[in-house]
């Protein structure tokens, strides 16, 4: 109804036109049509109306009450030629006016053409200076070809058309860009048959309020075409579109274009939308291929699969991964190497994943880790149980340096296992048995045991870049859960170093992989060798046995904020010996009353002295480290270390309340100086 309606119409006015050319016996006529109807477009009321004019010329004059595209209307529509001319054939308007209040502020010249012999119409739009729009249309009795063609077309004039967004506040708006190029569109008396897009666009930007969604100085390339085979009743269908330069910023992602492709293709009936053969080409990172079957009416995607090979890691992960890790570990991270992957849906459920990981390096800018050349085949099918081959050549987790490792993974659904993992670390080997993972609403889980051999303390405090210390060090690792938001264990952490043992009750992290991990447990160390304690200090040499006790232990980003320590001498028969140099250490800690009664007195003749006991207690509250000794004094002297045999001495502390900043600090004076002079 649309094509007979709008010909009939053109047709009429043309008609009319030549026959004055013959006769002038009408001064005026007026004639209108109610409605036009198209899936396209609705027109409503166009009343046509030709008269004389000035100086014997003829004056047309069309109004359109309504005009309505897709959801959006226009109303009171003019187009006003008020001196036209004509030959036999032709009518030409050289000076008409289209009129559109909802469109533009003042009156918008539009020359016109028609030549009867061609059924041929030309518009031709100029909205300001170097700006064009020109509309034509050819017809006959069964086909009609119409052609839009552009030159520096302001982008801003088709913002009233684009899809209204239902947070239209938030929702970014055309600011600027200029439109070249040429659409052609052919048909016949059933619609459209084919259609051809040739446009490129330059200086396009866009912006929301908030400028959370922003685009500047794009420049694209478009082309498209569009042809129905009547034999198969189905549209074919190519779009490829270059983006050439430019920058967008979509929250939280930034985007560059320089020199991003995309191609699509594929066949419409109606019904059922098929993308085939199709690809994203992304500048820097790799080609992704895709294609797809959905179902038009409800958007429903039936199948896709989509496939990409060798994809630079590094540009992947910093461009689009990166962004949505702004709070996390993983901020920081540096990804280099090539992977490849694929993905298969169907009916909008996820079916298969297949990753692979060629010569991958991740590497912590902060240098907490680091994991080199890894090797990677990781398969995944929905409701089938697969095996992925992971390997990994060396690493470090804080600077602790790790072998080469082969991992056995099984997947099934979200669920991962692995029997067991025997991961070289150091000089022994930490075992890992068990290890099981779950994807759940809330986030991951997951759980393993496991122990660690016997690692060298000189070979580890090496790789700490700390001070030397000597002995061994073994771990029992019981139950170790992770709940999605801290890590716990089900049981005690044993560990064995300075020849004797270390029990953890209670111990939690929460939120370990956050920017401020927290920590909670209480500690119990037994029968520790206090000469290959201090030795690993510049300290002064102290023979015996000590016992620890940390209680109510809580870490903020790994720095203490609480606890209740006490040490004390072990229980047992065992030498007890302390230097010149260990004593005076000692007292700095609590205060210089028992260095200065040596250095008055003959003992300082001495080298080493016996002990009895040795005690020290510290409450760390709001920073501040409450202190006492084996015994309690009257005022706010305690007893650090009680003598015993012959020479025998007792040291004192002198300062309950130290700030736990200058705890340290004396810490670090008494432990980093040489051998004290005693004078």
């Amino acid at each position: 109804m649309c094509n007979r309606s709008l010909i009939l119409l053109i047709a009429a006015i043309g008609c009319y036109l030549l026959a004055l050319s013959a006769s002038a016996a009408y001064s005026q006529l007026k004639f209108s049509v109610a409605d036009i109807k198209s899936p396209v477009f609705q027109t409503r009321s166009i009343e046509v109306r030709i008269g004389s004019g000035q100086s014997d010329t003829r004056e047309l004059a069309i109004d359109i009450e309504e005009i309505a595209v897709r959801d959006y209307v226009l109303k009171d529509i003019r187009v006003l030629c008020r001196a036209f001319q004509w030959k036999r054939h032709e009518i030409r308007c050289t000076n008409g006016q289209l009129i559109a209040k909802d469109l533009f502020a003042s009156p918008l010249p539009m020359p016109m053409q028609f030549v009867a012999t061609r059924s041929h119409l030309t518009v031709d739009l100029r909205p300001s200076g170097g700006e064009h729009w020109q509309f034509s249309i050819e017809w006959d009795a069964a086909l009609w070809h119409a052609a839009l063609t552009v030159r520096a077309g302001k982008m801003t004039h088709l913002a009233r058309w684009l899809p209204e967004m239902p947070d239209d506040e938030n929702f970014p708006k055309l600011t600027g860009g200029k439109l070249h190029g040429k659409i052609k569109v052919n048909g016949d008396l059933k619609g459209v048959t084919s259609a051809d897009i040739d446009l490129s666009i330059d200086a396009l930007a866009f912006s929301d309020a908030a400028g959370m969604h922003a685009g500047e100085d794009i420049a694209l390339s478009v082309k498209s075409n569009i042809e129905h085979d009547s034999r198969r009743q189905h549209w074919k269908w190519r779009g490829d579109m270059h983006w050439r330069q430019g920058a967008v910023f979509w929250q939280p992602l930034f985007f560059s274009g320089t020199d991003h492709a995309l191609n699509v293709q594929g066949v419409f009936d109606g019904k059922t939308l098929t993308v085939h053969d199709s690809h994203l080409v992304l500048a820097d990172i790799g080609t992704v291929k895709f294609s797809g079957v959905a179902d038009w009416p409800d958007a429903r995607m039936r199948e896709f699969q989509l496939d990409a090979d060798n994809m630079a890691l590094s540009a992947l992960f910093d461009q689009v991964l990166k962004p949505f890790l702004a709070d996390t570990v993983f901020a920081e991270l540096e990804i280099n190497g090539l992977g490849d992957f694929a993905v298969v849906m169907r009916d909008g459920v996820l079916q298969e994943v297949n990753l692979t990981l060629e010569d991958v390096n991740i590497i912590d800018r902060r240098d907490r880790f680091a994991f080199h050349r890894i090797q990677a085949h990781i398969p995944w099918q929905a409701a089938n149980t697969t095996i992925a081959d992971i390997s990994l050549l060396d690493g470090h987790m804080l600077r602790i340096p790790l072998g080469a490792v082969r991992v056995p993974l099984e997947i099934r659904d979200s669920h991962l296992f692995v029997p067991q993992l025997a991961l070289p670390v150091l000089d022994g080997i930490l075992k890992l048995e068990n290890f099981s993972a779950a994807h759940t609403d809330i986030g991951w889980r997951w759980e393993f045991g496991g122990r660690l051999t016997p690692v060298s303390m000189e070979v580890l405090t090496e790789a700490l870049q700390i001070q030397p210390m000597h002995g061994i060090l073994s771990a029992y690792i019981p139950n170790v859960r992770y709940d999605g938001e801290s890590v716990s264990i089900n049981g005690v952490l044993q560990i064995n170093v300075f020849d004797g043992s270390v029990v953890i009750h209670q111990l939690k992290l929460i939120e370990p992989m956050g920017l401020t991990p927290h920590l909670t447990a209480d500690i119990a160390m037994r029968n520790l060798d206090l000469g290959l304690l201090t030795s690993a200090f510049s300290f002064g040499k102290v023979e015996g046995r000590i016992d620890i006790d940390v209680n109510q232990l809580e870490l903020a980003n790994w720095k203490p904020i609480h606890f209740d320590a006490h040490m004390f001498s072990s229980p047992g028969s065992y030498t007890r010996r302390i230097s010149q140099a260990a004593i005076r250490n000692i007292s700095a800690l609590g205060g210089e009353g028992a260095v200065v009664a040596i250095q008055r007195s003959f003992l300082r003749f001495f080298e080493e002295f016996r002990y009895a006991e040795i005690g020290w207690r510290c409450a760390l509250r709001f920073d501040v480290c409450y202190m006492g000794g084996i015994e309690s004094e009257s005022g706010s002297r305690y007893t650090l270390i009680k003598g015993g045999g012959i020479p025998a001495i007792n040291v004192m502390g002198y300062n309950r309340d130290v700030g736990w900043q200058e705890l340290i600090s004396r810490l670090q004076r008494v432990t980093q100086e040489n051998e004290p002079v005693i004078q």
